[in-house]
């Protein structure tokens, strides 16, 4: 619940609800359950600070906007009581006078306005924040969501199979003779479900960018040019060539070219949609036709390697190192472990040194090909994907199922975004946005936010949400105060709160307020341990010790911090527990967790009966 106002407000809407004469719109229960999750939303991201602050226009940006990106819908029949819940809340407010009887009636209208839509907005990915589409990611993989084991299992093979893509490069990706036009991007590659977000200029700006791409102004002039005059084949870089064949802009007649069928396709690219349109064409097409068309020259210069699908596998890779980029020689050998993998080990270097030889390095002669096509850039020997191949990439990706969130320019960032990058981004581009961010706010409010934030999501997404908020200096210092308040954020604020005290003068004591507590402890422990819970291999054994603690002034046994753990109303300490009981490597400490785990499931089936 958001706060005492809108507690009081649900409390009198319930006993409003059981005496009123009105005819309802709904379920009292099902509307006092639903009003509880839209109140929860009011105070962060509408700024409204009780439910009598509601207004026409308002009720848009709650139902259309913050409600699909803060909360997950899995099948639209589940808000089916949304919107008579605020109908009811409407007519509840007007009988007690919180509102007037005209915002009550615009209140109305614009519900009637939002109702069509609303069921729709809540089911369109494009609407969704990172947590909503992740659940929906792990249900269309079947996860019980309720499960916590089952949840963090699956979030850790998501993040593996990210790292193993982009570890193992081109031999872990296995790429197939695969077109650009044909493929799904996550079934060919093994993309998780959800990958970092994207920050992209507008589509003016992308459209201004692919009529200034190099490769498609040297097309556009062989295209004029053989209107113009005789061109002889000989006389155009074969990859060139190959490529205006592919598109058919040119075709071969004799030891000449003439006009092909779309000679005129690149005559005009003022407009933006027809500018992507051919930029796009060509991307693909670059992909698919570089290598070919360089081995098509001399055939015989490694004959046997599988030099097929390889562009497409160097972009996803690209992709995958997102701002960090990938270095050159990385590429290299990736795309050579690939390409000699079917080749007899005795002839495998010698066939990758005569192809090498006669046409180039295959990664450089793509990199090179893109560059030309304003798609990549490669610095101090890193190559780094660039808008226009960013959006395509994205875009493709969508298309196979997969959540690419939208990185807004900096200043327009939410918290959400800010934690996001901290988790996937580089250090240099995270630090560089957040220093824009704060600059809009103030230290103490961007820290606020960033714990009200952490206060109400999973253990790891609120572990990183306070490692940002723990960036912020000492003028952050209140809101870590009010956060002791917090259940979710005491461990963390009195830890932020002592080391500002140290910052300031070493030899000052914390007060006592500050001081650790077992409770604190059990919290911070679960949720460190939280995303391992269900995943820990059979085999592994987890060193677990407190005694190290007494330093700190905390002195707490094994049995009595799992005890206090299963007194926790903290949803992962059962599944922390039962994990602790399975593979400490310490079988007395192994046979505490045990025991607190039962203690933690009885609490949990008491609680429930």
């Amino acid at each position: 619940m958001a706060g005492d106002a809108f507690e009081e407000t649900l409390a009198g809407f319930r006993r409003w609800a059981g005496t009123t004469d009105r005819k309802l719109n709904g379920d009292p229960e099902e509307d006092a359950a639903e009003l509880d999750t839209v109140f929860s939303l009011m105070p962060d991201y509408l700024g409204i600070d009780a439910p009598s602050g509601l207004t026409a226009g308002s009720l848009a940006e709650l139902l259309l906007d913050v409600y699909p990106r803060k909360v997950t819908v899995l099948d639209p029949k589940d808000v089916a009581s949304t919107i008579p819940a605020l109908r009811d809340l409407t007519s509840y407010l007007a009988d007690t006078a919180a509102i007037t009887a005209g915002t009550a009636r615009a209140m109305d209208r614009e519900l009637d306005e939002i109702e069509p839509d609303f069921a729709d907005a809540v089911m369109d990915p494009a609407r969704w924040g990172p947590a909503t589409a992740i659940m929906h990611a792990m249900h269309r993989d079947g996860v019980d969501i309720s499960d916590s084991a089952s949840v963090d299992a699956w979030i850790a093979q998501q993040n593996a199979g990210m790292a193993a893509g982009h570890a193992g490069g081109f031999a872990a990706l296995q790429a197939d003779p695969l077109t650009w036009d044909g493929v799904d991007l996550k079934e060919a590659f093994g993309i998780p479900d959800v990958v970092a977000p994207v920050r992209l200029p507008d589509d003016e700006e992308l459209a201004a960018l692919a009529v200034a791409a190099p490769l498609l102004a040297d097309l556009r002039g062989l295209a004029r040019d053989v209107r113009e005059a005789t061109v002889r084949t000989a006389t155009v870089d074969p990859l060139l060539l190959a490529l205006a064949l592919e598109c058919e802009l040119v075709e071969r007649d004799g030891d000449t070219l003439v006009p092909g069928d779309n000679v005129e396709r690149l005559d005009n690219l003022t407009e933006g949609a027809v500018a992507m349109e051919a930029w796009d064409y060509a991307f693909g097409q670059v992909l698919d036709t570089t290598l070919e068309a360089a081995d098509e020259t001399e055939p015989l210069a490694g004959e046997d390697l599988d030099l097929t699908g390889h562009g497409l596998a160097l972009v996803t890779e690209l992709f995958l190192g997102a701002r960090a980029g990938v270095p050159v020689t990385q590429l290299s050998e990736s795309l050579k472990s690939a390409a000699i993998a079917e080749v007899p080990p005795d002839a495998a270097e010698r066939q990758w040194a005569e192809w090498a030889g006669t046409h180039g390095d295959p990664a450089g002669l793509l990199l090179e090909q893109l560059a030309k096509l304003s798609a990549v850039t490669v610095a101090d020997g890193v190559a780094r994907l660039e808008p226009l191949a960013l959006h395509a990439i994205a875009a493709k990706l969508r298309a196979s199922g997969v959540h690419v969130p939208d990185l807004p320019p900096p200043g327009e960032m939410t918290v959400d975004d800010v934690v996001l990058l901290n988790m996937s981004g580089t250090e240099e581009d995270f630090a560089a946005d957040f220093a824009i961010w704060v600059a809009q706010r103030t230290p103490e409010d961007a820290a606020r936010e960033l714990l009200a934030f952490a206060a109400a999501e999973g253990p790891a997404v609120r572990i990183a949400a306070v490692q940002v908020a723990s960036r912020l200096d000492a003028a952050a210092e209140p809101a870590w105060r009010d956060a002791l308040d917090r259940r979710e954020l005491r461990c963390y604020a009195k830890m932020a709160l002592v080391k500002r005290l140290a910052e300031r003068d070493e030899e000052q004591r914390a007060p006592a307020e500050l001081a650790g507590t077992t409770e604190d402890l059990a919290w911070f422990i679960a949720d460190s341990f939280a995303p391992l819970a269900g995943i820990v291999g059979r085999n592994n054994m987890i060193p677990f010790d407190t005694s190290q603690l007494s330093t700190a002034g905390l002195d707490v046994s094994n049995e009595s911090l799992f005890e206090a753990m299963a007194r926790l109303d903290h949803p992962d300490a059962e599944a922390v527990l039962t994990m602790l009981g399975k593979h400490c490597d310490d079988k007395k400490t192994a046979k505490a967790a045990r025991k607190a785990a039962f203690k933690a499931a009885s609490r949990r089936a008491s609680r429930q009966r």
